[in-house]
């Protein structure tokens, strides 16, 4: 269907200067037509779906006339999103005249959930997911390990739960929102968990997201942020100490100890039980933030890295990263880093995620590797969002990321135009250190991803922050009423 694609991109300026069609994210072509459909009983009942090979993967085209409802789909997932379009479209019973050809300009289309500061629960995970497919996104990026909690039952290894999953407390709120917060954190001394998914659990929530066209993709870091896996298996770090995940927030430095052929062991038979859970193609391994003072003292750690000629702490670094890649790919999996990887020259295959900045993206794409972005600003949502009357507390990365600033995210900007196919697309991050709990969870989420959910579906010509602006308050009255979120405010 070249001529739908072909239509779509020419006619993106189509919907920008009109905010008739109160849809999110924006579609491709809007040709507004004069009259209505009557809807009478389930809209659902009365689309005619046709299909045709030609259409690009969940891509649609969507006409409405008076006399009916056509949908044109190549996939089931074009299908879905022709369903979410037309689901906005409906106004006290009746749906506008229109014609839409729609397709995403990214395939990677992210939202990231952290479950491990904070836990949320089976219910909020789902209602995000309702809240994602909504908005047309499609990967969930799953964090579900940490200094301070491991989320995720593991036959193999019980005591990740019993013992990994619970922390002896937790920062005081109060304590968190006083100046100087940082320097002068306090413990409440209330244990916190033991939280985590069953393997039930995790069946059941990769299914939910699967029937609405999202992938889960799980992360399991290494070799840092792994203190809750050490304070289970004490053997898994450098010195065999006995520690308790953290009860406060921050990088611990004892990381999994990268001369141990234990650990290597250990995290084979705990990626290959993620692999049977999550069937998607991709499993995020972490990389970031690993401090390597450990390293630097222990003997198997040097050993191996004069064994192998890796040079220093960064090459066995490096090492996993390699090792573990294609460990994965023996699953029929890719590995996904954070752009620290690029430190210990990833192979080709290696995803790259772009969170410091825009600057490890155009890095792996230059070099070859596929890339995720999301830098710190304007796709980390635990921003402050600069909302005149707000009651929660944010982190302070020196960065204010109001719903306008994050509708100017373009994951390609800096990219150039040869190396944009290594562009996969882009995600928001939701970090939990300072979110306690559900609503306050969704309150810094949303309307904030419907925002960067366009910038990932929607071409860039014809981008309007005041078509948007007019757009969103349909969104967010729909989240509010139909899924029961605590939706910021647009301004």
């Amino acid at each position: 269907m070249n001529k739908m694609i072909v239509g779509a991109m020419a006619g993106a300026l189509a919907i920008s200067a009109n905010a008739a069609i109160n849809v999110v994210p924006r579609p491709a072509f809007v040709q507004e037509r004069e009259g209505f459909y009557a809807v009478e009983g389930r809209i659902a009942d009365k689309v005619t779906f046709v299909s045709d090979s030609r259409v690009p993967a969940e891509a649609y085209r969507l006409v409405v006339t008076p006399n009916g409802i056509y949908v044109t789909t190549s996939d089931e997932a074009g299908k879905f999103y022709a369903m979410q379009t037309l689901r906005q479209m409906v106004d006290g019973g009746k749906v506008p005249c229109v014609f839409i050809d729609d397709l995403p300009r990214f395939k990677w289309r992210g939202l990231h959930f952290d479950d491990c500061r904070h836990f949320f629960g089976k219910e909020e995970l789902m209602k995000t997911i309702d809240a994602m497919a909504l908005n047309k996104l499609n990967v969930l990026h799953w964090h579900l390990t940490e200094d301070q909690g491991w989320r995720i039952e593991i036959k193999k290894y019980p005591e990740l739960t019993t013992k990994g999953s619970v922390r002896p407390g937790s920062p005081k709120p109060e304590v968190l929102k006083t100046p100087g917060c940082k320097d002068h954190w306090e413990n409440n001394n209330i244990p916190y968990g033991p939280y985590f998914y069953t393997q039930d659990d995790v069946r059941e929530i990769v299914a939910y997201a699967a029937a609405r066209h999202i992938t889960i993709v799980p992360e399991i870091e290494l070799p840092g942020h792994a203190l809750a896996e050490i304070s289970a298996y004490p053997e898994l770090g450098c010195t065999g100490e006995q520690f308790d995940p953290w009860w406060h927030w921050g990088v611990s430095e004892h990381i999994f100890c990268g001369g141990n052929d234990k650990v290597i062991s250990f995290l084979e038979d705990v990626l290959s039980e993620v692999c049977e859970l999550f069937p998607g193609p991709v499993v995020h391994i972490g990389g970031d933030e690993a401090p390597k003072k450990m390293w630097k003292k222990c003997p198997k750690c040097q050993a191996r890295i004069e064994a192998l000629g890796l040079g220093d702490e960064e090459g066995l670094q490096g090492w996993m990263t390699d090792h573990f890649t294609k460990f994965l790919a023996t699953k029929g999996k890719r590995a996904v880093g954070w752009d620290e990887v690029l430190d210990g020259n990833p192979g080709k295959d290696t995803i790259i995620m772009s969170w410091r900045g825009p600057q490890g993206g155009i890095k792996a794409a230059a070099r070859g590797n596929d890339a995720v972005m999301c830098p710190i600003d304007p796709c980390y949502i635990d921003n402050p969002q600069g909302l005149a009357d707000d009651p929660y507390e944010y982190i302070n990365y020196g960065f204010v990321d109001s719903l306008e600033r994050c509708y100017q995210f373009n994951p390609t900007d800096g990219i150039p135009e040869d190396q944009v196919k290594h562009i996969l697309g882009g995600q928001g991050n939701n970090w939990t250190e300072y979110t306690w709990n559900g609503s306050e969870y969704e309150w810094k989420m949303w309307p904030r991803m419907c925002a960067l959910a366009e910038c990932l579906w929607s071409p860039v010509e014809g981008k309007s922050w005041e078509c948007f602006k007019a757009r969103v308050p349909a969104m967010r009255r729909r989240l509010i009423r139909e899924l029961h979120i605590n939706c910021a405010p647009i301004e």
